[in-house]
């Protein structure tokens, strides 16, 4: 059976962050059995970037109607590392997104205010009456899911429309605010007339699944690329005594926190003057970074990239002999052990070991820690994660079980969820033939 996909998901193929890649890579293989469209926003400029392979997918662009900066573009990332983590603006917004974006379309990233007209007339245009159309709506931003109600609303059974959450619309982690009853009563309201409902991690599967009155799946993001050289770029031999270790991607204050990892860097410079170990950042906070590396006497274990392209993090992270994963550093354990940030599936792709800062319930810990070597720490475990660097540093060569690695990876290909998602969709239309 041959449907008509409509994905409104804002964040534009063209951009460099999970958001934007997580829906171009599963429209992609959808589109080899089905038409598929991606609506999303684009910055007013003509850009010379081409987005990734999107198969037989029809990208539809929509300009913004407003934008502070292009902070979603490869190297647009100095306005974004002189920000202070400990500035009150960046709380500030952070608590005011989520009751503005209930009322207006806009999303974080740079102050982008999309066109929500524009959004309702690129869909209503591509609307098939000759077949089976599902309408998927990300979020976030908020608008997204709005207009999936209101086209659900209009056409009833003759549109299959399908919630997804990539963030959570309540409870955010960086959002006290969020946590009123307020805003998850709104979500019910909102996906009363979903016929599915679609969330990142299994923490959320089961929080929804509390308000929802349709199904709710786990669609992870997941990895694009080629398993083919993992076992290469597992097996390299490495200098005695010296470990380099790699972080690559964004922090937040608090909750995505660098500050818990720099006391385990310095007790093994204090404590083992025979280890050497070499920290490797590229990220748009590297002023903050390199701020807070100097404060702890660490500037020179420091090497800072800067924000650099996707491809060239993912070559810092395959010469690297340990991968930094921050997945969690706030207080909230409930929220904590569902964190599933979109780096985890590039760094199990990468064939190195990898570090990982969460709590003890993590929900990733075992498929984390399958390899053999890998290892997840709370934040507060400064001497066992000083003694792990230090016993991997002795090692001429540090070599992961890639088997096991293999097998979590496949789980977590696009191809892969792509396939999940279309047998879902299937099967859904297919009851509602029936009935």
């Amino acid at each position: 059976m041959k449907v008509n996909i409509i994905i409104v998901a804002p964040y534009s193929p063209k951009w460099t962050n999970i958001a934007s890649l997580r829906w171009a890579s599963i429209a992609k293989y959808l589109s080899y059995h089905h038409k598929v469209s991606i609506i999303t926003s684009s910055f007013p400029q003509k850009l010379s970037d081409k987005p990734p392979d999107l198969g037989n997918t029809e990208l539809v662009e929509v300009p913004l109607l407003f934008y502070r900066r292009k902070q979603h573009l490869d190297g647009d990332g100095k306005q974004a590392g002189v920000l202070s983590k400990s500035s009150i603006f960046r709380k500030i917004k952070a608590e005011l997104r989520v009751p503005l974006e209930r009322f207006f379309p806009i999303s974080s990233g740079g102050v982008l205010y999309h066109d929500i007209r524009r959004y309702y007339f690129e869909i209503e245009k591509r609307l098939d009456s000759n077949t089976f159309n599902v309408l998927i709506t990300s979020y976030d931003p908020w608008f997204s899911l709005r207009l999936g109600k209101k086209f659900k609303k209009m056409f009833g059974q003759d549109l299959l429309w399908i919630a997804d959450f990539r963030d959570p619309s309540f409870n955010i982690h960086e959002s006290q605010l969020s946590k009123a009853k307020v805003f998850e009563t709104s979500t019910k309201r909102m996906i009363e007339y979903s016929d599915m409902v679609t969330v990142v991690t299994e923490t959320l599967q089961k929080e929804y699944k509390r308000i929802s009155k349709s199904d709710v799946i786990f669609l992870p993001n997941g990895y694009e690329g080629e398993l083919d050289a993992l076992e290469a770029r597992s097996a390299k031999a490495k200098e005695k005594n010296k470990l380099t270790i790699a972080y690559t991607g964004s922090l937040h204050p608090v909750t995505v926190d660098i500050l818990p990892f720099l006391p385990v860097l310095r007790l093994v410079k204090e404590n083992y003057s025979d280890i050497r170990v070499e920290f490797l950042y590229a990220g748009s906070q590297y002023k903050i970074v390199e701020e807070e590396f100097k404060k702890f006497g660490l500037d020179s274990s420091l090497q800072n990239r800067g924000f650099v392209k996707r491809q060239e993090a993912l070559e810092f992270q395959r010469k690297s002999d340990l991968l930094l994963l921050i997945a969690y550093t706030g207080d909230n354990i409930q929220i904590g052990k569902g964190v599933r940030t979109g780096k985890v599936y590039e760094y199990l792709a990468s064939g190195k070991p990898i570090i990982a800062v969460a709590p003890n319930s993590w929900e990733m810990r075992e498929e984390i820690e399958l390899d053999g070597v890998s290892k997840v720490f709370n934040k507060w475990e400064t001497k066992e994660m000083a003694q792990y660097i230090v016993e991997l540093a002795k090692r001429t060569d540090i070599t992961i079980d890639t088997e096991k690695r293999r097998r979590i990876v496949e789980k977590y290909l696009y191809e892969n969820i792509a396939l999940e998602l279309e047998k879902k969709i299937l099967e859904l239309l297919q009851e509602k033939t029936v009935k």
